[in-house]
């Protein structure tokens, strides 16, 4: 039995009323993903120093060499660093863990120490140029 017209123009309609629809929700899909690879950045387009800040990285005691300081732990991380502050004498290690390690002034890590302000000061800087001759000379 062959439908009547009337029952073919409502299929006709009905069909292109469908077709729309999804012509119209391809649209729509279509500028949210335009808006959204407008607000969006790829990983392979950010600087390294933005990815960065996305990764972790785990530290183990293991991973660092230890100096006690005054009953306190100080871990060093560097193995070049670390091997330098060793080769220094007890009295200098200690004044530049306790300045640069432990945050304190000249001051007071002379009234720790007992000591001249201007001595700690001495011990620190010809610290320093012992630890700067060491590490170009292991690079070299």
């Amino acid at each position: 039995m062959k439908p009547s017209s009337f029952q073919t123009t409502i299929e006709n309609q009905f069909d292109y009323i469908c077709k729309r629809a999804m012509d119209d929700e391809r649209k729509d899909y279509m500028k949210a993903l335009s808006r959204q690879s407008k607000r969006e950045t790829l990983f392979s387009d950010m600087g390294d120093y933005l990815v960065s800040q996305f990764a972790t990285t785990d530290s183990y005691s293991s991973d660092f060499h230890i100096f006690m300081l005054n009953g306190l732990s100080v871990g060093v991380e560097n193995d070049l660093l670390s091997e330098a502050l060793r080769n220094l004498t007890d009295k200098k290690r200690e004044i530049i863990l306790l300045y640069y390690f432990m945050d304190m002034n000249d001051t007071e890590i002379a009234d720790l120490l007992n000591l001249n302000r201007s001595t700690v000061y001495r011990h620190r800087t010809s610290g320093l140029a012992f630890i700067k001759e060491f590490m170009e000379g292991t690079e070299e």
